[in-house]
């Protein structure tokens, strides 16, 4: 059952695993995008549309459009970059979702370097409320960054530079290096303090250097460059244009090599080298022609790929319907393998009721069990308790009898004394014998009066036996009852005839258990018996 329950999770995650392949690489291709965004923004572009025809979840189609949007702005299209961000739906976002205030802040900086600067205030404005919002010191330095560089373009270097140095302060603040060196590079953007403005770039250089951000650092040897040049250092300059150039090349950057063809013309037009800055003039303005002619094929370029857009979705029809095709196909397995685990989990449940059931019919035997046992303890107790009273009462029956023994030989010994006044009567004469009978009298009165307390005496009786008995075990503790019961009729001076009349016994068991009281009190063979019970 163990092997069997084993082996059909383990199908059941093997086909959870098919289902998901696909997805996994989207993923896959999304990271590998957004790692080269700033080393290699060309291959970002392709890995985002290739993955696009790829994939119909939404939320990666909005990440993939972004970054691919973010890479085209790198790349100088700016053209392309607003087409791929007003491909998303912005109603679809929350009114501060934090991407939504990407997307703003992106498209301000494509407003701007298409010169609609009231468009880019606007949708910058929009970023700033929606990261302010969400207290978002990252983003919120990305915007004000490029609120700085759309006053640059509009030549209002007080305000730029304004915002471009609230956003250094928050990046510098929460140590985000790749926005620092953004705003060291733009705060180099104007004819200002030239050595703070080295200081800057010299240091956004390093950054940029150890974030390998090859985009960046194109663009921040090329305003060295211009800085170089309006420092009148053209050496230089040249070197830091050269970088620039080689690296912006690399990546295929064509505004940043707008740039530089620029500050090259400049470079030979104020180092009074007139034949290179017309070549790098003519250079800048072919390459602005080239991007214009670009900009104007938009639409012919837009109709080729609508078309093969339409094709794709075409193959990608067929393609989701083999998709579902298949899908419905694991979908059967599953529902096969869902059912047999249900199926399992139902027999392994019915087999906990049955132990369930089995356990507490145990338990509810040991109560049984327990309840027989107390039971007969109960009896026991019982019968111990019976066993006690008839030993009570056996024990009353001998203080009774010992007070009646005491009684009769109190008797006993008044038959004595009027036997023995009676022979002296016969001894007497005439007026003696009157008196001497009146004394008989007088001593027969006496204890009839005694008669008449004979309760009370048989009482005191019996208190002075408990008395004594209390005495008896003090000073020998260890005597059995037979024993006590047999020194409180010694007591009282009766024979071992009488008290064997009295207990129903022989004479001979009266003297043995003499013996054996003797030896129980440690008496010697000196010491008379009676008289050392009478003593205590």
């Amino acid at each position: 059952m163990k092997s069997y329950l084993i082996i059909t999770i383990f199908i059941y995650i093997s086909s959870l695993c098919n289902i998901f392949a696909s997805n996994s690489d989207i993923k896959d291709i999304i990271r590998k995008a957004e790692n080269g965004l700033y080393t290699n923004p060309q291959q970002t572009v392709f890995l985002a549309s290739k993955a696009l025809t790829e994939t119909d979840d939404k939320n990666d189609i909005v990440k993939l459009l972004f970054i691919k949007a973010l890479a085209e702005r790198l790349l100088g299209n700016n053209d392309e970059s607003l087409y791929s961000l007003y491909k998303i739906d912005l109603n679809s976002f929350n009114q501060e979702s934090n991407l939504k205030g990407e997307i703003y802040n992106l498209m301000s900086i494509c407003y701007c370097a298409i010169s609609d600067f009231q468009k880019a205030i606007e949708l910058n404005d929009n970023a700033v409320s929606i990261f302010k919002a969400n207290n978002d010191s990252t983003k919120l330095a990305s915007a004000y960054n490029n609120k700085g560089l759309i006053h640059n373009h509009m030549n209002e270097n007080v305000q730029s530079e304004k915002f471009l140095l609230e956003a250094l302060k928050i990046n510098r603040a929460i140590k985000n290096f790749k926005g620092i060196s953004a705003n060291l590079n733009n705060l180099c953007l104007y004819h200002g303090n030239l050595k703070k403005q080295k200081e800057y770039i010299q240091e956004a250089i390093i950054i940029n250097k150890n974030l390998d951000a090859q985009w960046s650092l194109a663009e921040n040897y090329n305003n060295l460059g211009r800085l170089y040049i309006y420092d009148n250092d053209y050496g230089n300059a040249q070197k830091a244009l050269a970088k620039a150039y080689t690296i912006a090349n690399e990546i295929g950057a064509k505004g940043i090599i707008c740039d530089n063809y620029e500050y090259y013309s400049i470079l030979y037009d104020q180092s009074c080298n007139y034949q290179k800055a017309f070549e790098y003039q003519s250079k800048l303005n072919s390459l602005k022609q080239e991007l214009l002619s670009e900009n104007n094929l938009r639409k012919i370029e837009l109709n080729i790929a609508e078309e093969k857009l339409n094709e794709v979705i075409r193959e990608n029809e067929i393609k989701k319907q083999e998709y579902r095709i298949q899908r419905l196909e694991k979908n059967i397995y599953g529902i096969i393998i869902i059912s047999s685990l249900v199926t399992i989990i139902t027999i392994l449940l019915t087999q906990r009721s049955k132990r369930k059931k089995k356990l507490a019919l145990i338990k509810a035997q040991y109560k049984l069990e327990q309840s027989q046992h107390e039971i007969a303890r109960q009896k026991v107790n019982l019968q111990n308790m019976e066993l006690m009273n008839a030993q009570l009462t056996l024990e009353n029956n001998k203080q009774q009898m010992t007070n009646m023994a005491a009684f009769l030989k109190s008797r006993n010994e008044l038959l004595e004394k009027i036997k023995e006044l009676i022979k002296q009567g016969y001894k007497l004469n005439g007026n003696e014998v009157t008196i001497h009978l009146k004394k008989i009298n007088a001593i027969i009165t006496q204890y009839q009066d005694n008669d008449k307390t004979n309760s009370l005496t048989l009482k005191t009786t019996n208190d002075i036996n408990n008395d004594f008995l209390e005495r008896l075990e003090k000073k020998h503790p260890k005597l059995t009852n037979g024993e006590k019961h047999l020194a409180c009729l010694l007591r009282t001076d009766m024979s071992a005839k009488e008290i064997a009349i009295l207990t129903g016994t022989t004479p001979k068991t009266i003297n043995m258990n003499r013996y054996r009281l003797r030896k129980a009190l440690n008496l010697n063979s000196e010491t008379d018996l009676t008289e050392y019970i009478k003593q205590i």
